[in-house]
């Protein structure tokens, strides 16, 4: 049986193959200061992607068997900006690797879908509770942010995809031929969009580049 370490799983041959959490942590540390992207981008672009998936399924060719930059450059076709990779990268972890091994590690213990997480709470406010929670046991990041999850809710699923697109409600609207206040009532659950027509379905997905299904609720 495999042994489960701090950062690796060790097979009965001695090899090593790193945890989501490693991995995570490492894409995340690299990503930002290393390739200058803002951590709030490099979520969007994980979770457009379908590579947040990837991780929760602990799918090996991704988790294990590719390194942080190969991850990074996966993601960027869905950058806004021009991503440039380092060759070697010998920094000391930071804030931002605290970030990426704590979320992984919360998505590992409580089953909650990355896109969920970063829906209820921003990268930015995962990145500033590094103090005093880096110091604190693991199960006290995931009793603090339950709470806040919850407290928080989540974002409609067209409000996202919108964001992850970089549109606004009106750019969205004018686009996509679909009432400015339609889609603000859709966003405010006012208005139920699984119950919209097939027709304002398929233009707010063709411009937003996602399926019909992706924008309606569970």
């Amino acid at each position: 049986m495999a042994e489960v370490t701090y950062a690796y799983i060790q097979l009965p041959d001695g090899s090593l193959f790193p945890t989501a959490q490693e991995t995570l942590a490492e894409m995340f540390d690299i990503g930002v200061n290393e390739c200058g992207i803002e951590g709030g981008d490099l979520v969007a672009a994980f979770i457009a992607s379908g590579l947040d998936r990837e991780f929760e399924h602990l799918n090996p060719v991704y988790v294990a068997g590719k390194s942080a930059i190969e991850l990074i450059e996966l993601l960027a076709p869905f950058l806004d900006v021009d991503v440039d990779l380092p060759r070697v990268v010998v920094a000391a972890p930071l804030v931002d690797y605290w970030v990426g091994w704590s979320v992984a590690n919360y998505q590992y213990e409580t089953g909650t879908p990355y896109r969920r997480m970063f829906e209820a709470v921003p990268y930015e406010e995962f990145a500033a509770s590094y103090h005093p929670l880096h110091e604190a046991p693991e199960s006290k990041f995931i009793e603090v942010f339950e709470k806040r999850i919850r407290e928080k809710g989540s974002p409609t699923r067209l409000s996202v995809q919108r964001r992850v697109a970089g549109m606004s409600q009106a750019e969205l609207a004018e686009q996509a031929g679909v009432g400015l206040r339609s889609i603000q009532m859709y966003e405010q659950r006012n208005k139920n969009i699984n119950h919209a027509s097939a027709e304002t379905l398929l233009r707010l997905s063709r411009v937003l580049h996602c399926g019909m299904e992706d924008l309606m609720e569970l």
